[in-house]
């Protein structure tokens, strides 16, 4: 979790160009945390560039680019995600726990006519995931 405060002041300062204005934060409601939209953990700090107040988007905002973590297990396999039983939102499934790092020789053995070096996230069915033999812990 991060947790940022900055104090702030209106300052003057002196330049070879003249004086500026310079307008601080008071504290970090212009950082906001995204979450992965692998694995939901916290990924990216945003920042606000006109420094306006964005904490309500704080762990909200979802980064489609993977965390540090889960590039890794993209580097070993397959991430297989399992998501609810004919699930109508194809953008961003409901999610029901399960989460596995398949190799890619075992993966073409169980899906032959998809190709997964693209594709390296797959949300599967809770339904198939049981067939496949994927159980949640």
């Amino acid at each position: 979790m991060l947790n940022v405060t900055i104090k702030s002041e209106m300052k003057n300062q002196t330049t070879n160009k003249g004086t500026v204005m310079i307008n601080t934060v008071k504290d970090g409601s212009f950082i906001a945390m995204t979450r992965c939209f692998v694995c939901g953990e916290g990924n990216e700090i945003l920042l606000h560039r006109r420094f306006k107040d964005i904490s309500e988007l704080n762990n909200k905002a979802i980064s489609k680019e993977p965390c540090q973590k889960c590039k890794e297990y993209i580097k070993q396999g397959i991430i297989v995600i399992s998501v609810r039983d004919n699930e109508v939102d194809h953008a961003n499934p409901y999610r029901t726990g399960g989460f596995w790092v398949i190799k890619d020789d075992a993966m073409k053995r169980m899906f032959p006519n998809i190709d997964f070096t693209k594709n390296r996230i797959l949300f599967l069915e809770d339904s198939a995931c049981g067939k496949i033999g994927l159980q949640k812990q």
